[in-house]
């Protein structure tokens, strides 16, 4: 993403304010007040929505202006140019998007053009300013590497804060070796609480006795009461079979009498269907009687009122000759209108042909192609030649600026070439600078060689020292060890014992060995071959500085970079004249493409003319105008030949129409001297009655036809009642009506004994009687007595109820007598209190830990995958700003700090460096997260006044690294004036100079 435009509508003190043509390096320069931080605001705003009202932020809302908002204008990869304005609106403003190939979105598309980034990780990786380099000078040095690497991975303090603020929040809870966090001394407690129980418990080993005896009587107890329930309801029970003992009986006495009578075949309602067939049948027989004595009087009268079927078969076609009628002078009109049209067209064929020079007949005509192709071609030559015409004026005037334009470019180019200095001054300053410039090289150089003799001379005599102490203390050792030899020596020889005086010698020949062996390579002198390079390599150095001549090197430097900028000059207005030339050129070649391109239209103009068969004369003009005319031509022919085929077809339409008339008299009227009319109303008339007489005979026949379908349907019903009839016999078994009535009556008194048997069966199971319980009933000891033993028995499971219930109260009582002190009783329930409470507060210290160790994983994990590429960028960059000196960022094996590795390999922690290197190790991380990042967030890097504490050189390296960065968009505020040095004046942009409304 590159910002282009700016225009603020009303935003803070700015009203109507717009910067245009910002590049890629960018600078804001003014003093306090100026609109730095409004501008930057604004950016932010516009890109991600207005502060909120309750937000920390400032919303900059116009305080002597309405209109709050305004539009950006900037290029985005894949996308274009868009234009982005926001104004006043919801909290975070209206937002309208517009790209360049038409599309307009809203807040949606603007989240797609800015890659789904937050308006805060936005500042945080690609925005920052000077109060991140006092964190630096504000944090303790042990905390310092962690801040660095918390910069590297978000951009801000973020990481290192939550680090931080969970450690805290775990200590204030529990520490291994601590004792005032909160678990720590709740451990102690629960310790001694767990102690004093545990005592307590042994003196009440009697309790535990008790306690036992006691859920033994009421796990009896418990046993008692569910017999006695089951006692009580087994005694429900029985009185309910007494209730319904009656029932029982006639149950069992109904089933009995329908087993004996035996099952009785009869049809369901069979006498009742048996009496409705037989009244269903009466009337039909009489309704077929009456309708078959209806039918012979139809038929006479229908035999009576036959039409002429003749005249009806043609009645279409005399109804269309009828309805016809009417058209007949219509017809005549037409025919009339068409020989009028006809000597127009002929009228108008003549004129054209007039006009053409021509003298186009209907064979001629059809002969010419006007075809689509023949009309764009036409159309096309007619444009050709006005675009043509255009194009030379255009020609004529474009020559003339670009012959004025080239003679300025060459007298630029001449006054550049004065300017320029000679050749050989020029390679004298370049060796003048080259000169100078290892003047200071060499003095750093020599710096450095001075500080490695004294830091050699310094190891050499520390070593000296070293060796002096380590003889002392071997010849100690070695005095101590050949006494103890000597002595096995003398003891073995005045004992006899030669193995031991052999050893002795042996040892002593040992320890002289070693003695003389460290003679041989003994460390050498101080003044050894690294101290006498270092010392000639010093020699050197002071030889050259010496040698190096006086000179000005600012001036000089002034004076090459000034010529370079000439030569670029010169080169680009070289480049600029050749280009000119090239356009020059072209401005004549095409001339003569124009004058090719009007010859050849000239050459199509002339064979268009012949196929359209016109004269050279005629075709002069306008050509399209031409094609028009003879289209028109060919379009008169054919109607007019349209139109006497038209007439034609009438003329022999009025023709048929009166032949068929007359023939239509002749048949049906027996005359054909009749008039046209007369003949018309006369056969109309008649094929009306006829029609009539076809409608009464067909509704005599419709009347036949359903008096024919209704005795069907009679006779079709009179079968079926009477074979149902029968069927009711067989099913009873009964041969004729009076044994099928015995039947019905037999089968109504077991249908009565079966109603009564189902009543009886369903109050039983109301009551709950099941069929096992009936059998029961019926078979079992009698009712009375099954209820007096039952009752005697619960009595007894009582009695033994409430002696249990004594010895429950006694096993109680002696329960108390132990617990009357409390102190049992208090101790448990304070230590499972203790115990609750210490498990809660152990679980919100272990939420803590869980999130450092996923905090702790998290940065593993960047260190890992995402960091490397983050890091070899950030080397880059401090190399730059430290001028090699600082060469590696390391991240640490465990935590979340930095090590950074000077150019002699050794390392530093981050509190070991100064504060100024420290400042540039935080300044390349940042930068480095950017541009990173740039390959999936293409975004503007925005710096405020990032770097006033640098001095001169540091500030030198650090604007030199950001124009190094070819990507990124570089927005730069500044309101230090000794910083415009820095920088070319079309990269400055001065707020206090500009015109307050354009920039």
């Amino acid at each position: 993403m590159r910002i282009i435009d700016l225009h603020i509508y009303g935003y803070g003190k700015l009203e109507n304010y717009q910067i245009t043509s910002m590049d890629r390096f960018h600078v804001f320069y003014g003093e306090n007040e100026a609109g730095k931080s409004t501008i930057m605001s604004f950016i932010h705003s516009i890109l991600f929505g207005f502060p909120a009202r309750q937000s920390t932020e400032l919303r900059y809302e116009p305080k002597n202006h309405s209109k709050y908002g305004g539009k950006i204008k900037a290029f985005f990869p894949g996308k274009g140019i868009a234009v982005i304005e926001r104004v006043k609106g919801r909290a975070a403003g209206d937002v309208t998007v517009s790209l360049e190939d038409g599309t307009v979105g809203g807040e949606e598309l603007l989240k797609d053009l800015m890659q789904r980034m937050d308006k805060s990780i936005y500042q945080a990786i690609f925005s920052f300013n000077v109060h991140g380099l006092q964190n630096i000078q504000a944090i303790k040095g042990e905390e310092l590497g962690k801040y660095l690497f918390s910069a590297g991975t978000l951009g801000t303090d973020k990481l290192f804060n939550a680090e931080t603020a969970l450690l805290k929040e775990m200590e204030i809870r529990f520490k291994p070796s601590g004792k005032k966090p909160l678990i720590n001394e709740k451990l102690k407690e629960l310790k001694e609480v767990q102690s004093a129980l545990k005592q307590a418990e042994y003196q009440n080993e009697h309790y535990s006795e008790l306690l036992s005896e006691k859920e033994a009587i009421e796990r009896k107890i418990a046993q008692l009461e569910t017999n006695i329930i089951e006692c009580e309801q087994r005694n429900a029970k029985l009185k309910e079979y007494k209730r319904n003992e009656q029932m029982v009986i006639e149950e069992a006495a109904l089933q009995r009498k329908l087993e004996e009578y035996g099952p009785v075949n009869f049809p369901q309602d069979g006498l009742l269907r048996f009496e409705k067939i037989d009244q269903q049948l009466k009337p039909i027989q009489a309704r077929m009687l009456w309708i078959k004595e209806k039918m012979m009087t139809l038929m006479k009268e229908a035999e009576s009122t036959k039409p002429d079927s003749e005249l009806l078969e043609r009645e279409t076609e005399i109804e269309s000759i009828l309805d016809n009628l009417p058209l007949l002078d219509q017809l005549k009109q037409e025919k009339r209108l068409l020989e009028w049209k006809i000597e127009e067209l002929t009228e108008e064929i003549s004129q054209i042909n007039d006009n053409l020079h021509t003298d186009f007949n209907e064979e001629t005509i059809q002969r010419i192609n006007t075809s689509v192709f023949i009309k764009e071609e036409s159309e096309n030559i007619q444009r050709t030649q006005q675009r043509l015409t255009d194009k030379r004026l255009e020609l004529e005037s474009g020559f003339e600026e670009e012959k004025t334009a080239l003679v300025q470019l060459e007298g630029n180019l001449s006054t550049v070439e004065n300017e320029l200095l000679p050749e050989a001054k020029r390679v004298q300053l370049t060796e003048d600078l080259t000169v100078l410039e290892n003047k200071q090289q060499i003095q750093l150089e020599l710096s450095q060689v001075k500080d490695q003799i004294l830091a050699h001379k310094d190891r050499v005599k520390k070593e000296e020292i070293r060796m002096t102490s380590q003889k002392k203390k071997d010849l100690y050792q070695l005095l101590l060890f050949g006494a103890i030899f000597l002595i096995i020596l003398l003891w073995g020889a005045i004992n006899g014992q030669w193995l031991l005086s052999a050893v002795g010698i042996t040892g002593l020949l040992f320890l002289l060995i070693i003695h003389i062996k460290p003679d041989a390579h003994k460390v050498k002198a101080p003044g050894d071959k690294i101290l006498t390079e270092l010392l000639n390599r010093e020699r050197t150095l002071t030889e050259m500085l010496n040698k190096q001549p006086d000179g000005h090197h600012f001036s000089i430097k002034s004076q090459l970079h000034k010529d370079e900028e000439l030569r670029h000059r010169h080169r680009e207005l070289l480049v600029k004249i050749e280009q000119q030339q090239i356009r020059y050129e072209k401005v004549i070649e095409q001339f003569e493409r124009w004058e090719m391109e009007e010859a050849e239209v000239k050459l199509k103009k002339a064979a268009l003319i012949s196929q359209l068969g016109l004269s050279s004369a005629s075709g002069h003009g306008k050509l399209f105008d031409a094609y028009q005319l003879v289209e028109k031509q060919k379009q008169n022919f054919r109607e007019r030949k349209r139109t006497e085929e038209k007439l034609q077809s009438i003329s022999g339409t009025l023709e048929e129409f009166e032949k068929a008339l007359k023939m239509l008299g002749e048949r049906f009227l027996q005359s054909a001297n009749l008039s046209t009319i007369e003949t018309a109303a006369l056969v109309k008339k008649k094929l009306r009655e006829a029609i009539d007489l076809k409608a009464k005979y067909h509704e005599l026949i419709v009347k036949l036809d359903e008096l024919k379908e209704e005795v069907a349907v009679l006779e079709k019903d009179q079968q079926i009642l009477t074979e149902e009839k029968l069927s009711l016999f067989a099913q009873a078994k009964a041969d004729d009506e009076d044994e099928f009535r015995i039947q019905a009556k037999k089968h109504e008194q077991m249908k009565s004994w079966s109603v009564r048997l189902a009543d009886v069966n369903h109050q039983l199971a109301v009551s709950g009687i099941t069929s096992q319980d009936r059998e029961q009933i019926l078979t079992g000891n009698a009712l009375e007595d099954q209820i007096t033993e039952n009752v005697q028995l619960t009595e007894q499971r009582k009695k033994e109820l409430s002696s249990q219930f004594d010895s429950l109260a006694n096993v109680k009582h002696s329960m108390n007598v132990l617990e009357e002190g409390g102190l049992y009783s208090e101790l448990l329930h304070k230590y499972k209190q203790m115990k609750h409470d210490f498990v809660e507060d152990a679980k919100e210290w272990a939420k803590y830990a869980i999130a450092r160790d996923l905090l702790s994983r998290t940065i593993n994990r960047f260190k890992d995958e995402r960091m490397p590429r983050m890091l070899a960028q950030a080397e880059s960059f401090l190399s730059v700003l430290t001028d090699g000196i600082y060469v590696r960022i390391i991240p640490q094996l465990s935590g979340s700090g930095f090590l950074i590795e000077r150019n002699d390999h050794i390392l530093f922690e981050a509190n070991e460096l100064s504060q100024a290197t420290a400042e540039q190790v935080y300044v390349a991380v940042r930068l480095a997260l950017a541009s990173v990042h740039y390959d999936r967030y293409p975004f503007p890097i925005i710096i405020d006044d990032s770097f006033v504490n640098f001095d001169h050189k540091r500030t030198e390296r650090i604007i030199g690294l950001l124009r190094e960065m070819p990507n990124n968009q570089i927005l730069f505020f500044t309101c230090h004036r000794h910083l415009l040095d820095y920088f070319n004046n079309d990269e400055i942009l001065n707020l206090e100079e500009k015109s307050p409304n354009i920039v």
